[in-house]
């Protein structure tokens, strides 16, 4: 055998292992890409789902996936299988015809329900846990109730939960006089077994000032804030956090120095792991002026020692990426926060979308839009509880109990609704800027906002932006990723896109490290999407 013939048998050699090895890598690559595809498995549309249909998306246990659902005097729990496919409907026949309000909780291993219903001069709230499978553990219990008169509100009670899901707590306040208010409270377990009833007395000066943004923390510490208002429709210059502690039965308040800045809404975030209490908001240098920069208080959980107050003033380079169709100056003006995630290191990533509307071509500004549910003063109003308000709560915004998925805020006149950009901001433990971007987007849709704005998914290692943009007059979902350094990159379309069903997506849940379901439409009929990322 020559050489050449050596050396070319050698090489073919070679060249064979190599392409073996590519094979095996282009394999490998495959199965990863395979492994981490999106699929998405849909539930048969159910057309025994009305327009009026309430739901709320409970969360898997084990291998179910359950969804409470309301349609008139009928209550039931959806049990769906991975593939979406519907094993059973609990009826919950122990709930009475016609309840006044109804709250769900997700626990690890359980539901809790609350709900109350009125009998004669009486309101009842009551109290059952679900298991797995949409069954109810045990009988009802009567948790609470309160004697009303022919002309108060029935709507009494309100429900929290902490975020170790570990606590509830059902609270209800009452007129004293004009001015003085009784707020009584009562802290559970998760199953439902009353841990303390406290109360205590609660002063209001007039109807500038009003209590917001109940919070409830891991310790059972209860939590509001007060503010003040020169006027209906100006901004806070006045605002304290209002602490009762699980185990007191008087409150105790901290007053927020507003350097020079009036705060549009103020937010509260508990920081349970480093025992913080996070309070934030947009802010302007005036009365009743344009949006300049983020205003953030951080107090200890002890009230003591001295708080971290910052405001930062947004830059030039931030306006105009946020600004979509405004002007610099006004970027921020149709602004309104939405989430607030504490990061490990005691830092915390804030989110604000730009949310506005328009009637017959009249756009409305912060201060007279009456549809959005990021207005303080349209649905879902801030202001809470207030002299004004015999027995209290304006609302929980949109989406919650007595909000039909077929809604939005109409009325006689055609009204368009927008939802675009959302600006994310991260802020170190001290309230420092870390870094800030911008989700680009642009959405709106005549009489209806079901379609409309955002879902989070954490994957663990980046948060996935969900939501919808309008192909040929279709939603078809999209998603752009946020790596923890504020890197924001536009993902490929989502796989398994069945053509016809249209997402409800800020109304979707995570389920567990990797699942989301969501509501989707389908031909006028209701369906839910189990989406696997």
């Amino acid at each position: 055998m020559s050489a050449f013939n050596v050396i070319l048998r050698t090489n073919n050699q070679r060249n064979m292992k190599s392409l073996k090895a590519l094979a095996l890598i282009v394999l490998f690559a495959s199965a990863l890409m395979v492994g981490h595809a999106q699929r998405i498995y849909y539930s048969e549309p159910d057309r025994d789902d009305l327009r009026q249909l309430r739901f709320e998306i409970l969360g898997k246990y084990n291998s179910n996936f359950l969804v409470y659902k309301n349609n008139r005097s009928r209550h039931v729990v959806a049990v769906y299988d991975a593939e979406m496919k519907l094993t059973e409907k609990v009826d919950l026949d122990f709930i009475p015809d016609r309840i006044i309000n109804m709250d769900l909780f997700a626990h690890p291993d359980h539901i809790s329900l609350v709900y109350q219903y009125q009998k004669k001069n009486v309101v009842y709230c009551m109290g059952v846990m679900l298991d797995g499978n949409g069954k109810k553990i045990g009988e009802p219990l009567q948790l609470d109730t309160t004697e009303i008169g022919v002309f108060n509100d029935n709507k009494i009670y309100s429900t929290i939960m902490s975020d170790d899901k570990k606590k509830l707590m059902i609270f209800k306040m009452k007129n004293k006089q004009w001015d003085d208010f009784y707020v009584q409270t009562l802290l559970l377990g998760s199953n439902l077994i009353p841990l303390r009833r406290a109360g205590f007395g609660y002063h209001l000066e007039n109807s500038k000032e009003s209590i917001a943004d109940f919070y409830l923390d891991n310790d059972g510490n209860f939590l509001f804030s007060h503010v003040t208002r020169p006027a209906a429709r100006e901004y806070i210059n006045k605002a304290k956090l209002v602490v009762l502690p699980a185990y007191e039965d008087s409150v105790k308040k901290f007053d927020l120095t507003l350097n020079k800045v009036f705060l549009e809404e103020l937010r509260i975030k508990v920081d349970n792991v480093n025992g913080r209490y996070i309070l934030t908001s947009l802010y302007s240098k005036a009365k009743r002026g344009n949006i300049d920069g983020l205003f953030t208080a951080i107090v200890n959980k002890d009230l003591q020692g001295t708080d971290i107050e910052k405001a930062i003033e947004f830059n030039d380079e931030f306006r105009t990426l946020a600004k979509g169709d405004n002007s610099a100056r006004l970027a921020f003006n149709d602004y309104y926060l939405k989430h607030l995630i504490v990061k490990k290191d005691g830092g915390v990533l804030i989110t604000g979308e730009s949310t506005y509307g328009s009637n017959r071509g009249s756009n409305y500004s912060r201060w007279d839009n009456p549809f959005m549910w990021g207005n303080p003063w349209g649905p879902g109003s801030y202001y809470g509880w207030s002299p004004w308000n015999n027995w209290g709560m304006g609302g929980w915004g949109m989406g919650g109990w007595g909000s039909p998925w077929g809604g939005g805020w109409n009325n006689n006149n055609q009204t368009r609704y927008f939802t675009d950009n959302v600006m994310i901001l991260s802020l170190d433990k001290e309230a420092n800027m870390q870094w800030n971007n911008v989700i680009a987007k642009s959405q709106f849709d005549d009489n209806t906002d079901n379609m409309l704005s955002y879902q989070i998914m954490n994957n663990g290692a980046e948060l996935l932006f969900l939501y919808n943009e309008w192909s040929r007059r279709n939603p078809l979902l999209n998603a752009q990723s946020l790596d923890p350094g504020g890197k924001v990159s536009r993902e490929p379309p989502l796989k398994s896109l069945d053509k016809g069903f249209e997402f409800m997506i800020r109304f979707g849940k995570q389920v567990s490290s990797r699942e989301m379901l969501v509501p989707c439409i389908y031909r006028n009929a209701f369906s839910f999407a189990r989406i696997e990322f």
